[in-house]
């Protein structure tokens, strides 16, 4: 298999096969694919659009005359239905899903970031599905959040938040046109993009059945993702096993290749948020682990913090001689990482009556100086 860890995101008008109410025997398709993927050692999470759709449908018959209801409240409706749909669809193939739902003040504020990324990572390392929504109910409001093109962008910032190989944006039509499809029957496809400019912009828009995003919202999706290092792939979900033929490479839509490596982008990010505010000083054995074995570090080899950080910040890691070691975002403050340094990791929540993990700072979030 060509990619390893696959974000896939599956529009409304698959999940419903165009009608109003979700489809299970689509769904199934997608799921059989995804399950396919996980027994070849691949790691996938679903971004999944249908709430809304699967809330109107919930609601017929059930409201007053004239009672309107916002965005929020349909999505809210739907989206206990939508979850139901997947756990029941998976669980025919004893997989384990979970819910996680984001909003876009979760990934702009730095703690919300990190939470978000040490939970959808510790679900796919588990070998659960996560299942992945933006959280309609608190959005902040629903002019902003139809704005933003929902799930087409949050797609794009999970495929970065669990450094993925992948992204499958699945879609009703084959890919990005050089004129609309259906309109315009000498269209044609456009297989592969080096470079989203307005030119190219230009050529896509407007949306499609009962989803909200259309082909512009796909466009800033792939800019986010293939900027993080990820490759990007838009094509047919309709299109038998759609998913696994993409995963293993084939050429399928239109292909949007990565503009850095994906290592390079985030060690660029790291290396340039770097706190001086304070650093950690770890043992020998620690040293020689991080920099001979790529191993994250643990509380066990923490001998000395100084300073002050805050959770979520990056530090410098140096050796006892006080040369560098490493640099990377810390999952504990100075003042709790002062309490459980020299620890093991299973008495971490023993000592603070909680934990945000077994390491002070993970491989993936730490870059060797």
């Amino acid at each position: 298999m060509r990619y390893r860890r696959i974000v896939a995101k599956v529009g409304t008008s698959l999940l419903t096969a165009g009608s109003d109410r979700l489809d299970l025997e689509a769904m199934s398709r997608l799921v059989g694919q995804v399950v396919r993927l996980r027994a070849q050692g691949c790691q996938v999470a679903v971004v999944s659009s249908g709430a809304q759709a699967a809330g109107r449908h919930r609601l017929r018959g059930h409201l007053h005359e004239g009672n309107t209801l916002s965005r929020q409240a349909i999505a809210s409706v739907g989206q206990s239905h939508l979850m139901q749909s997947w756990d029941e669809l998976f669980d025919w193939h004893d997989t384990v899903v979970a819910q996680v739902l984001l909003t876009r003040r979760d990934l702009s504020d730095r703690l919300g970031y990190l939470n978000a990324r040490n939970t959808l990572r510790d679900l796919l390392e588990s070998g659960a599905v996560p299942i992945v929504n933006e959280n309609d109910a608190v959005a902040l409001d629903q002019v902003l959040a139809t704005r933003i093109g929902e799930n087409d962008s949050l797609s794009a910032h999970v495929a970065n938040l669990v450094d993925a190989d992948l992204l499958v944006m699945l879609t009703d039509v084959d890919g990005l046109y050089d004129a609309d499809p259906r309109s315009n029957p000498g269209a044609t496809l456009i297989r592969r993009v080096e470079r989203i400019d307005r030119q190219l912009e230009a050529v896509a828009g407007g949306t499609s059945g009962l989803g909200t995003g259309g082909m512009a919202t796909k466009l800033r999706a792939a800019r986010i993702a293939v900027q993080a290092g990820v490759d990007v792939v838009i094509t047919n979900g309709d299109a038998p096993d759609a998913l696994v033929a993409v995963a293993s490479g084939e050429e399928r839509g239109t292909f949007f290749p990565a503009g850095a490596d994906r290592l390079e982008s985030r060690k660029r990010w790291i290396l340039g948020n770097i706190s001086r505010a304070g650093h950690i000083v770890v043992d020998a054995g620690a040293a020689a682990a991080l920099r001979a074995q790529g191993r994250s570090l643990l509380p066990a080899g923490v001998a000395a913090v100084h300073g002050a950080f805050d959770r979520g910040e990056t530090v410098e890691i140096r050796d006892p001689a006080g040369h560098n070691v490493a640099a990377g975002t810390t999952n504990y403050a100075s003042d709790e990482l002062e309490r459980i340094r020299g620890l093991r990791s299973d008495r971490i929540a023993e000592t603070l009556g909680y934990a945000y993990g077994e390491e002070v700072i993970h491989r993936d979030n730490m870059v060797l100086l």
